[in-house]
């Protein structure tokens, strides 16, 4: 019997190809977060700033993920007629993807301008960080255009297997955003509050629209791929409604997911001081980077499994799936171990400035007390990574393969019993602030991945063509 060290060494070599694919992928995940969330850290010495930024990241949360509609579902399909060698298919996807993402991008652009003004009152935001957080709204809402083209030029590209690019893509803009942001914040002397954060916004529109214009760029040359019209003539209406049948229901599962999320921080605003939504805001971004391995290992996955079956090799295809979800659970649990190690002295010197400041901490709680939360809390988030890792790779075999309902339906039902009903049970009725948040948080993405695990190990998904009839 081989000792369980050895096995899963033997499972990381196996899969070689995959890591290779993912360790871009997983550098950009890491870049495209700290683009939300750099802003709060350069402005952690204004906390109304902030808190202001983070409450506005939950909200263009729920827009951007209007964007994933056709990136998810172009990529499951290119990747599958790739291993079909169909080039013509995917050229018609090409350009039916960028022009609907176009105008996906143009209307959500809008109504983020038209939202803007009354979402943060029914949030339940403090009256103190309102005015932050419509303005920095007001200045990035009409980027979110190039992040939905971005977006989509980064699935092209993943399907192709050209992961480098996108993460070139993600340290220029992210490099440009802090860099111009910091200039806003500390090189132009005299600025208030205010206009600081209207610089910072600034910097973020900025950088999305140079990711945008790099990414066309490395569409075009690495790829050899083309956008035109002409392409859709006769109009696709197959592979529109192909295209659909995908990307809607798993747009569904993750809007799903980012709804009880924005209603989760509603929770939290009503029931814990502007100090503890910070520090929830920074445990958020400090956790996230957490399962970005997970997540960059389920994309790159994607594009193997899709041409695995494409090819009809679906065997092949099951161990991939069930190999990518050991090697991203143990990468997390060894991150979630490092994490939970440096939170104390991390969230220490971070979470200085809120506590001493009366606005953000009336109650006047001890600087140590807010780094032991951070801790408790990473224990916590321990066995919420372990179920999170397992839902991300298993979710992306399941819609690769084409079941696409069953984790639809099992997010949404999880994510509004355990993320929103339990979190508010224990955070409103029993008091226990965001512990509580974490609490529910856990439940979710267990319960998620002990059903999204049988679900694959059933195999019902092997019956699902779905390159039949695209035309």
């Amino acid at each position: 019997m081989r000792l369980p060290s050895l096995h899963i060494m033997s499972t990381f070599k196996k899969n070689a190809g995959v890591v290779k694919l993912a360790i871009p992928v997983f550098l950009e995940l890491i870049l495209s977060v700290a683009m939300g969330y750099v802003n709060q850290f350069l402005l952690s010495g204004l906390p109304l700033a902030s808190n202001a930024v983070g409450q506005s990241n939950q909200v263009l949360n729920i827009f951007v993920v209007s964007f994933s509609v056709l990136s998810t579902s172009s990529l499951i399909l290119i990747s599958q007629l790739l291993g079909q060698k169909k080039e013509g298919e995917v050229e018609k996807i090409y350009s039916l993807s960028f022009f609907l993402n176009l105008i996906i991008g143009i209307l959500i652009s809008a109504l983020a301008l038209v939202l803007t003004p009354y979402v943060f009152s029914w949030m339940g935001v403090d009256q103190e960080v309102i005015a932050y957080a419509v303005n920095y709204q007001l200045v990035v809402a009409p980027s979110l255009v190039f992040v939905a083209l971005t977006n989509v030029f980064s699935a092209f590209l993943r399907a192709n297997k050209k992961m480098v690019f996108p993460t070139v893509v993600a340290f220029a803009s992210n490099l440009a955003n802090a860099a111009i942001a910091a200039i806003f914040i500390w090189g132009i002397p005299g600025l208030g509050q205010m206009e600081k954060l209207i610089g910072v916004g600034i910097a973020t529109d900025i950088s999305r629209f140079l990711a945008f214009i790099a990414s066309l760029f490395f569409f075009l040359f690495a790829t050899k791929g083309r956008i035109s019209i002409k392409v859709l003539r006769p109009f696709p209406r197959k592979t529109l409604s192909k295209l659909l049948g995908i990307g809607l229901p798993t747009a569904g599962e993750t809007l799903s997911y980012q709804a009880s999320q924005l209603v989760l921080t509603i929770i939290i605003n009503f029931s814990v001081s502007v100090l503890e939504q910070n520090l929830r805001n920074y445990l958020l971004t400090f956790t996230s980077l957490i399962y970005l391995f997970a997540s960059g290992s389920a994309m790159a996955m994607q594009v193997v499994e899709g041409q695995l079956i494409g090819q009809m090799k679906k065997e092949e295809a099951y161990a991939l799936v069930k190999e990518v979800g050991l090697m991203s659970r143990v990468v997390s649990f060894a991150m979630s171990l490092l994490f939970t190690g440096l939170a104390y002295p991390v969230f220490y010197a971070l979470m200085g400035p809120a506590a001493s400041n009366p606005a953000s901490n009336p109650l006047g709680i001890p600087l140590s007390t807010v780094a032991l939360t951070a801790v408790y809390c990473m224990l916590i988030d321990i066995l919420l990574d372990q179920g999170r890792a397992t839902n991300l790779v298993y979710v992306k075999g399941l819609e690769t393969a084409g079941d696409i309902k069953f984790p639809v339906l099992c997010s949404i039902f999880t994510s509004w019993i355990c993320t929103v009903g339990i979190s508010a049970l224990l955070c409103i009725v029993l008091g226990m602030g965001i512990y509580g948040a974490f609490i529910g948080a856990a439940l979710d993405e267990c319960v998620r991945a002990v059903l999204f695990y049988v679900r694959w190990k059933k195999g019902g998904w092997r019956k699902i063509d779905l390159t039949k009839e695209l035309v």
